[in-house]
């Protein structure tokens, strides 16, 4: 049986999420949830979805640190 290809998305985003909680830990956990959420708003339309975790992870990342 195969993954709903969102389902799989949305995962590998709450894992992207974890791992800048950790590298940004000087910053609150709400405010890099809300830098991951807004980045993956940007992605909603896209066509190609196998790199939006890696994109929202780097335009978070970007973010984040502008914010340190």
């Amino acid at each position: 049986m195969a993954l709903d290809p969102r389902a799989d998305e949305h995962r590998q985003i709450e894992h992207v999420k974890d791992d800048l909680v950790r590298e940004f830990a000087a910053l609150p956990e709400s405010l890099v949830d809300e830098q991951v959420t807004q980045v993956a708003r940007h992605f909603t339309q896209a066509r190609v979805r196998s790199f939006v975790p890696v994109l929202v992870r780097r335009g978070a990342r970007e973010r984040l640190r502008h914010l340190v």
